[in-house]
């Protein structure tokens, strides 16, 4: 056999284990999503080696000339039969992912995201941040989320799955990294491989030797509906359609759609996962590099539509080396195909453009119901939220948090449920609930029941009182005390029993009756009042009597009147009147009729009059409410003021961006400017030499910036007659700058202080009050009918914005209503800001919020949490007649966590200045990309390079070189190092610290931004508001010729014109490469020093370079 790739030699080294093994044969399959397995056949001179010691040590199986292979962890050892003098042994190499296959849990995850719970699973076994990394978009926190009868790698292949995320290795000979994707932008590409048909001839080099394409016919339309007991009458519903004939639909209910983009995100998934495979390419190499989860580059095909790009979605490697036997080749070594000797694979892909997701395991055995204890915060006896769902604690949970944090929120099922009508029993806390499960879906609990047990007995022992029925309450907080009704059906003891603790209530709308067969007791310790509208009628068949202990009273305002034995008594305002002569002392005489004819008209007094005078002031009212509603309609109409409100970004200033606008120019060059130019530029940090302040005065103007110049102004302008609206334009200054001072590092560390988020709200009144005034005095006689806001933000300034909406939603209570009162002379006598009447707001547009509050006065130091002291980021979906967030796809830092605005989010590429704005014009890039290494008291004369931090150094630039080839990085190693002098005495050796680091520098553009300022423009000019037309010939707003394709893709698919990105794998490389910055970073705030501070290095990655995102709240 001829050939470089022929006389290969196959090795398997295992650095833990000495050896002398000799690789025989080998052969198994990788394929993406799934677990692979190298079955290799070893040979050795040692016939008793240590299968045992074997288990589990990491290993490398090399099979190309520049060391590619395959790397693992060796399972299954097996000892064969001895020759002569070799003995032969059979092991398999698997990932670090195989073993999770042999680990079951139960698990509740709360408020995480799917690679936040995929991290901690994997870290629980050893695999810690170096061996994996996730390259995904922004994904929303799972509510909640169990892991119930499954394995720990059952439950990471399913969540991948359910979220559309495909993951493989990636091999070297230090390990195996595990990579999760959502997209194939950030998939690697392998060089590029030629098509030669096989001919029976080993060739010269790595060749294609057959390729065949097939297609299928698949699934053409997903649809996807669910029920959301916040909106119950909204059909949600999601679906997705390729063009294909016949239309065949998968139609599925029910599925967590939370809102709307959730819903069209799982039907887009299900139908990519459908189609992922409608044409699948199928051939064999003998190229070493092919791994799946890579892009292969096919040239050279005969058929031109072969020649692309190619995704590996499996690759099955054989590889024989009889020569290694160094004894005649036996037949076990023969192949029935002619194959043995050398490298061979066959493979199946996929065109790259189409988006592969991993089938959806099959599905878990229903969780039918289980029992469960309510929990609740400490201190509380009733915990429940306004649809009287509580928090329960499974008895399998092994966290034990009894408390709030518990599970999620839980619903109660009731006998009767209606329209403000029904049953409602909560349990409480401490009661053992019978819960069942929606679908059999662990992730869906459903109270139906409670039980009792030892802890929480029925109200009466049983079974001795087992004839009673009971429903029996108990007073909160627990007094011992109860209300109770119970039913006793013990034959012969018939009873109903109703108590109250304390009060009772009975309310009867119409009538009320009440018999009773024998007696009845009414025992009474306190008062006794009865009131009847009309008359109370008391009637005895034999006797009534009234008995009090000191006197009865009887009052009556008319008239009272005493009948017995045909004669009467009668009181009134005109004396006492009888039927008979009264005697004094004695009986009454029998003469004498009534002088009072009405006597026995008891009752009521006359009411006409009052009524008729009550209807007349009724009638003046309303003749007087006739009159102003005539008043009103003459008063001339009002004009509506739109108020934009632009809040710019941390570290972003339109003043002092304008002021060194000349130092950073894109022909600008210091040496040739006049002397007072270079000096001011130097004195706000520009050198010259491409180095740039990092401060606001080292950041080019914001898209907020710019979106302000471009609104429309009517400040000083006299409206003409027959307009009705007038714009105001109002700035706000960026997080922690000030306009011609310095910068307060403190505001743009934590987002607070005198120039941080609430301080720059707080502000907004007294900054649009000077641009109402000046209108003002240009319109005199105007009045204002209504205010309209549209309101921007980028960064914190997003913050800033949101917590405005908020404030300005207060209505008579906002801050502005405090200084510009109703009463005032710019309003029309109705305008009383009232809010969406008077006041509201029409835009809300806002780029990549990052609130990232941490206050020091509450201990909290940290910028990355959700807990923001003080701001309400929260948008309600009425709050504005349109909200829309473009979001940072390729944002990673840790301080840079993204408050999503849920539906209102439309994710887009590049990372939050790239969206949002301030990169200067041809910006020279330098970063380090890993966290500066230390080597310690090294001598003075050692070579940086010798030195433990640069090796550690370089095993990162590798790691790193796979991560980011999209980027085309140059990548080196970059040493400094700081000398050292010993503490002691008499000691002169001179010694330093050595730092190394791996170090990208390269010239970025800052024009992606300007496609986000157009759309930003675009969306917000569709829904009302004006802005001036962007000169596409200036400078300033000018694209590049190859961003304008880009553009329109872009542009279309923010404004729901399309429904993905569309871009090519070289429009991405493109952006990638010249456009997107690498904002991640270990470039510390204060030199380059490695500190334990974290907070110094204010750029780092976020773990696993994954961005974390918190809801909208």
């Amino acid at each position: 056999m001829s050939g470089a790739v022929s006389s290969a030699r196959f090795t398997l080294q295992i650095p833990a284990v000495r050896n002398d093994f000799k690789v025989l044969a080998f052969e198994g399959t990788e394929t993406i999503s799934t677990l692979y397995a190298i079955h290799v056949e070893l040979v050795s001179e040692d016939p008793d080696f240590d299968m045992e010691g074997l288990l589990s040590q990491p290993a490398f199986l090399q099979f190309g000339l520049n060391g590619e292979g395959i790397h693992g962890r060796i399972d299954d050892v097996l000892a064969g039969e001895s020759d002569k003098r070799l003995t032969r042994y059979r092991l398999i190499l698997v990932p670090s992912l195989h073993y999770l296959q042999f680990s079951h849990d139960q698990r509740i995850y709360q408020g995480q995201t799917v690679p936040q719970i995929i991290t901690q699973t994997l870290k629980r076994h050893g695999i810690l941040a170096d061996a994996f990394t996730f390259h995904v978009q922004p994904l929303a926190a799972r509510d909640y989320c169990t892991q119930y009868d499954e394995s720990d790698f059952e439950f990471i292949q399913r969540l991948c799955a359910e979220d559309g995320i495909a993951w493989h290795h990636q091999h070297s000979a230090q390990g195996h990294l595990l990579v999760f994707t959502d997209d194939s932008v950030f998939l690697p590409t392998l060089r590029a491989t030629p098509y030669r048909r096989d001919s029976g001839m080993v060739p010269e080099y790595p060749v294609v030797s057959r390729f065949s394409l097939r297609a299928a016919t698949r699934t053409s339309r997903v649809t996807r509906r669910d029920y959301d007991l916040r909106r119950p009458t909204l059909l949600i519903e999601s679906r997705f359609s390729a063009e294909f004939t016949p239309t065949l639909e998968d139609y599925q209910y029910p599925l967590p759609l939370a809102n709307e983009k959730r819903g069209k995100q799982l039907a887009r998934q299900a139908l990519e996962r459908h189609r992922a495979d409608y044409e699948m390419a199928e051939g064999q190499s003998n190229q070493p590099t092919l791994r799946c989860g890579h892009l292969l580059e096919l040239t050279e095909h005969p058929r031109q539509k072969c020649n692309d790009l190619w995704l590996l979605l499996g690759i099955s490697h054989t590889g024989r080396q009889p020569q290694v036997l160094e004894e005649s080749v036996s037949s076990e070594t023969q192949s029935a195909d002619g194959f043995t000797q050398g490298y061979r694979n066959t493979f199946h892909a996929i065109p790259a453009e189409v988006v592969f997701r991993p089938p959806l395991p099959a599905r878990r055995l229903p969780l039918v119901s289980q029992t469960a204890r309510v929990t609740g915060p400490k201190g509380e006896e009733i915990y429940c939220d306004e649809f009287g769902r509580v928090k329960v604690e499974f008895h399998w949970d092994r966290t034990e948090l009894n408390s709030e944090r518990s599970s999620c929120w839980v619903r109660v099922s009731s006998s009767w449920a209606g329209n403000g009508f029904g049953v409602v029993t909560l349990p409480r806390i401490g009661t053992e609930v019978v819960v069942t499960f929606v679908e059999g879906d662990p992730d869906k609990p459903l109270i139906t029941g409670c039980v009792i047990n030892k802890v929480t007995p029925a109200p009466y022992k049983l079974p001795e009182h087992k004839t009673r029925t009971v429903l029996r309450s108990r007073s909160s907080p627990d007094t011992g005390g109860y209300s109770e009704f119970t039913i006793e059906d013990r034959a012969g003891l018939e009873l109903v029993y109703l108590r109250a603790q304390r009060d009772m209530e009975r309310q009867v709308l119409h009538d009320s009756r009440l018999a009773v067969g024998r007696d009845r007791w009414e025992s009474i310790q306190g008062s006794s009042q009865t009131t009847a509208g009309k008359i109370i009628t008391v009637e005895a068949g034999q006797q009534v009597q009234i008995k009090a202990g000191a006197s009865v009273v009887l009052d009556a305002g008319a008239s009272i009147t005493l009948k017995a034995g045909g004669h009467h008594i009668v009181i009134d305002s005109g004396g006492i009147f009888s039927s008979t002569e009264m005697v004094a002392g004695g009986k009454t005489s029998a003469s004498g009729a009534a002088d009072h004819p009405e006597a026995a008209m008891a009752g009521t007094l006359a009411a006409g009059p009052a009524t008729a005078s009550t209807q007349a002031a009724e009638e003046g009212e309303l003749e007087e409410e006739e009159e102003e509603v005539e008043l009103e309609d003459e008063l001339p109409a009002g004009i509506t003021l739109r108020i934009g409100v632009f809040f710019d970004g941390t570290g972003n200033n339109l003043f002092n961006s304008e002021q060194v606008k000349g130092c950073y120019a894109r022909d600008v060059n210091l040496e040739e400017e006049a002397e007072d130019i270079r000096q001011f530029c130097q004195m706000h940090g520009y050198d010259g030499q491409g180095n740039v302040p990092d401060n606001s005065y080292g950041n080019d103007a914001s898209n907020v910036a710019r979106l302000y110049e471009l609104y429309r102004d009517d400040q000083g302008r006299q409206l003409a007659k027959e307009e009705t609206i007038a714009y105001i334009p109002v700035y706000l200054e960026g997080i922690g700058t000030s306009a011609d001072k310095d910068d307060s590092v403190f505001s743009q560390m934590t987002g607070t202080g005198a120039q941080g988020v609430l301080a720059r709200v707080k502000q907004s009144p007294t900054s649009i009050i000077p641009g109402i005034r000046l209108f003002e005095s240009a319109n005199p006689t105007l009045k204002v009918e209504s205010v309209q806001f549209d309101i921007f933000g980028f960064s914190r300034g997003a913050a800033a914005a949101r917590h405005f909406a908020n404030e300005v939603m207060k209505g008579e209570q906002s801050p502005l209503a405090q200084l510009l009162p109703a009463d005032s002379s710019l309003f029309l006598e109705s305008f009383s800001w009232r809010a969406n009447i008077d006041v509201s707001i029409n835009f809300i547009g806002i780029f990549d919020t990052a609130a990232a509050i941490g206050s020091m006065a509450d201990g909290d130091f940290s910028v990355h949490d959700a807990n923001n002291p003080g701001v309400n980021l929260y948008l309600a979906p009425d709050i504005a007649k349109k909200v829309v967030h473009l979001v940072a796809r390729d944002e990673r830092r840790h301080n840079f966590s993204l408050n999503s605005a849920g539906n209102a989010d439309i994710v887009l590429p590049g990372v939050h200045s790239d969206l949002g704005g301030g990169y200067l014009p041809n910006l020279v890039e330098r970063v380090l990309l890993s966290k500066p290494r230390c080597s310690r008291d090294v001598d003075f004369n050692t070579p940086s390079s010798s030195t433990n931090a640069y090796r550690l150094a370089e095993q990162e630039l590798g790691r790193l070189q796979d991560q980011l080839h999209f980027y085309g990085l140059t990548l080196q190693v970059k040493t400094w190092a700081v000398e050292t002098a010993s503490n002691v005495k008499g000691d002169r050796r001179k010694s330093k610290n050595v730092y190394a680091a791996v170090y990208s520098e390269r010239v970025v553009r800052n024009d992606l931004s300007l496609i986000y300022l157009r759309i930003m423009r675009e969306l917000a000019n569709r829904h009302g508001v004006e802005f001036e037309t962007i000169n596409q010939e200036s400078q300033s707003y000018a694209l590049p010729g190859e961003l304008k394709g880009i553009a329109r893709k872009l542009m279309m698919f923010a404004l729901g014109e399309s429904r993905s990105l569309d871009l090519s794998l070289n429009e991405h490389a493109l952006l990638a490469q010249r456009y997107i910055h690498l904002s991640s970073n270990w470039n510390a705030a204060k030199g380059l020093n490695e500190t334990g501070l974290s907070i110094l290095f204010i750029n780092r990655p976020a773990d696993q370079s994954v961005r974390v995102v918190h809801p909208n709240a």
